[in-house]
């Protein structure tokens, strides 16, 4: 067994959380049923692999908080996206960025992974990733002065 670096996933030798994420994308892309919890499976990833720009941990957080919580479309939220942080700068963490706090995240792309059986569970287990994600990601999401 191997431990994902960024996230901490338990991972057999033959996978990575990279490797999960190309085959997730593969599903997502090529089967609707799969596909309509794209939103939550890329922010989800990203949030928990240190990929995004300060400024992108916050717009994340919330709109996940809106996806999640309030129902608010995905098709809002890529609309909301053409005009978020990403439209001004990029959405990837930079290199030489502050590294950020480790988080003992309770639910990971591996666990999505080895639970799933089909569409349905796999919606409802990124789901559930998505929600777990959102609710320890805090410390995550720096307080800007401006």
């Amino acid at each position: 067994m191997n431990s994902c670096v960024k996230c901490g996933a338990k991972l057999s030798k033959e996978n990575t959380c990279e490797s999960i994420f190309n085959e997730f994308m593969a599903l997502e892309f090529t089967d609707p049923s799969y596909g309509q919890v794209h939103f939550l499976t890329v922010a989800s990833y990203m949030v928990q692999h240190e990929g995004y720009s300060d400024e992108m941990y916050v717009w994340v957080q919330t709109a996940l908080r809106k996806h999640l919580e309030e129902g608010y479309p995905t098709e809002s939220i890529r609309q909301d996206m053409a005009s978020g942080p990403g439209s001004t700068k990029g959405i990837r963490r930079p290199m030489n960025a502050i590294p950020l706090p480790k988080i003992a995240w309770t639910m990971t792309i591996a666990d999505v992974a080895s639970r799933m059986r089909d569409s349905d569970s796999y919606c409802k287990l990124v789901e559930q990733w998505g929600r777990t994600t959102l609710r320890e990601m805090g410390p995550l999401v720096m307080k800007s002065n401006d």
